[in-house]
């Protein structure tokens, strides 16, 4: 790959972090994904493709507001990995919890596969033990 793919693939996924669910540009998904975007990991009901994955952006920022810092981006060939936290307010239903209103801060990691600059699939860890402790605990400040 040249370094010009490997750049491209790096800023497609940052305008998906930045502009998509940062700024809510659900439209923009249709330039940064292909039409048969594949989610490994996709949310209850989020259905498949790029329509899928747009319901799923629509869910988390209705369910946080969500800010999210980029700790590390990592580009190999066609793939790109991302080392998040996101943090924001628990202000709508996620997993079928309703809102809570507590702040809640949790770390993720994503990697995406790249096709020609687009996101093609993507597989996720995410740290839900944190986020469950914070939504349930009382005390959580």
């Amino acid at each position: 790959m040249t370094p010009m793919t490997l750049e491209r693939n790096r800023t497609s996924i940052l305008r998906f972090f930045r502009e998509v669910i940062g700024a809510g540009d659900l439209a923009l998904l249709d330039a940064l994904v292909v039409d048969d975007y594949e989610d490994h990991v996709a949310l209850p009901g989020q259905g498949r493709g790029r329509e899928g994955l747009k319901h799923r952006v629509a869910k988390i920022r209705a369910a946080f507001q969500p800010r999210h810092k980029l700790h590390e981006v990592i580009v190999d060939g066609d793939r790109v990995a991302v080392h998040w936290t996101l943090s924001g307010v628990h202000s709508g239903e996620f997993l079928g919890l309703p809102p809570t209103h507590k702040p809640v801060e949790f770390d993720g990691v994503d990697i995406y596969a790249m096709r020609d600059g687009r996101m093609a699939a993507h597989w996720n860890v995410v740290d839900m033990l944190a986020f469950y402790r914070q939504v349930s605990s009382p005390n959580h400040e």
